[in-house]
């Protein structure tokens, strides 16, 4: 039973630990994938203050001057003229700069992904391509998505440039359109034809979750530490459990003292009324013999007598034997009969009492059980029956057991009228030493190993109810398949 419970706790720690763990690690990976969209959205502001500061002045500006014919139509200077040239190169100085400084932990990659590149260093991938065709075939404003890349987690978020205007097909519409500068720096095969009001590129930004796996060193740390913590209180536990178990046994060896002491104290009583008997029948025996007056059929009539004295004898020690066997397995057992063997053990005493027993029983109450544990059980609810009976003065004195099938279980109800129990200690009638009899006839362990041998060997459970006078306690044992 103790290597039972130990293992119970052990798979309870392990399943808890286990799942703290889990949960820990979901949270802190939350936590960096938020680091990693709030290091996105910086870059995103960033470029897009870029662009629209390319868009709405510089460019303008150059246009202007080749314009008032201060630059040649024909002149085109990516430094100058293409938004993608000056965000790529701001982003790559500004992403050295973040990587210098020691409280950055993530690493970040931006890059204008495009089907028709004017560079073809901004070639889309096959996976950057499906997203471009995403946002000219839907309206979504962006797009993010947790992904796999070299091996390493990284949070992927996309934002569509603006759509094609007749001043963007000046360089991107007919080659023959753009700027001689641009098609001696790119030539003439990518990044033309390209139709007014389509998207052309995104920008595509890659964050890593945890690039220097700073989140699993923290990790570590953390569930060292609480490996030490769980450990610390599973040992704990398993050592205050290990101690109460030690108690539970010295508690369930001076209940068994108890019963034993109560049995002797029976069998005393009960050997009483037949050994007086045979001395008895012997005396007259040997005045038989002294007088000379022997009959032969008188003779054979009371040793036959002296001999079914024994017999009884003998059968009460057998009865009280098994009871005191202890139980190493379970066996196919019928409650009806269980009960009725229980109470043969101490019928005398019963009916010294004026102890009367009404049974209803169910037919075919089987389970697979210790019988001797439901024996001990049933024994010590109908003796504390009759113990209330005698020490209330109850006049008509009924014990009423009952058995029947229920939901998957056999209940087996011992109910008596002997006063019934008062409400402020039904709460504590289970507790160990404590008893509603006089210091000479209770220990108060009787009901409390009871309901350990029911929860324990058994796997039921055992309660009681009050009502009135009347009180009830009723025992529960699961019926296993087949049965």
């Amino acid at each position: 039973m103790l290597d039972k419970l130990i293992r119970k706790i052990t798979i309870i720690f392990i399943v808890t630990f286990m799942f703290g763990s889990t949960v820990f690690y979901f949270v802190l990976d939350v936590y960096h994938e938020k680091e990693a969209y709030k290091l996105i959205r910086q870059n995103v502001l960033l470029s897009e203050s870029m662009q629209k500061y390319v868009s709405e002045f510089q460019k303008p500006a150059v246009y202007e001057l080749i314009n008032d014919y201060n630059l040649s139509k024909e002149y085109f200077n990516p430094a100058l003229l293409s938004s993608t040239f000056i965000i790529g190169h701001v982003d790559k100085i500004f992403q050295e700069n973040i990587a210098n400084q020691e409280h950055i932990i993530n690493k970040i990659e931006f890059k204008f992904a495009s089907d028709n590149p004017t560079n073809p260093l901004n070639k889309a991938t096959a996976y950057e391509s499906k997203i471009l065709k995403l946002f000219n075939e839907t309206d979504i404003k962006s797009y993010s998505e947790r992904i796999k890349l070299n091996g390493e987690d990284y949070l992927f978020f996309a934002l569509p440039t603006r759509k094609n205007t007749k001043a963007c097909l000046r360089c991107h519409g007919d080659y023959k359109d753009a700027p001689k500068d641009m098609l001696e720096m790119y030539g003439t095969e990518n990044g033309f034809n390209e139709k007014e009001g389509h998207i052309r590129s995104i920008n595509a930004i890659y964050s890593a979750v945890d690039s220097d796996d700073n989140m699993m060193i923290f990790f570590s740390l953390v569930e060292a530490l609480m490996l030490f913590v769980f450990l610390s209180i599973y040992f704990t536990v398993r050592y205050f459990v290990i101690q109460l178990n030690k108690k539970d046994q010295f508690i369930a060896k001076q209940s068994r003292f108890a019963a034993m002491g109560e049995m002797i104290s029976m069998i005393a009583h009960q050997w009483r009324q037949p050994l007086t008997g045979m001395s008895m029948t012997t005396n007259n025996l040997l005045l038989d013999i002294e007088l000379e007056d022997i009959d032969e059929d008188r003779f054979t009539k009371n040793l036959n007598l002296i001999n079914k004295q024994i017999g009884y004898l003998s059968h009460t020690i057998d009865d009280f034997k098994n009871f005191f066997k202890p139980d190493c397995k379970s066996e196919i057992v019928d409650a009806n009969a269980v009960i009725d063997e229980s109470c043969h053990v101490i019928s005398s005493t019963l009916k010294n009492h004026g102890i009367e027993l009404e049974r209803d029983y169910e037919d075919n109450v089987k389970t697979m059980t210790k019988k001797n544990d439901l024996m001990q059980i049933i024994l010590n609810l109908v003796k504390n029956a009759m113990d209330a009976y005698v020490e209330n003065k109850i006049q008509e004195r009924v014990i009423k057991l009952s058995t029947k099938k229920i939901n998957g279980s056999i209940q087996i109800v011992v109910q008596d009228n002997a006063g019934g129990i008062p409400k402020d200690i039904i709460e504590k009638i289970f507790d160990p030493y404590f008893s509603t009899k006089d210091k000479k006839n209770g220990t108060g362990l009787g009901l409390y190993m009871s309901k350990m041998i029911v929860e324990d060997h058994l796997q039921g459970i055992l309660s009681v109810e009050t009502k009135d006078d009347s009180t009830s306690f009723t025992i529960k044992i699961p019926v296993k398949e087949g049965m």
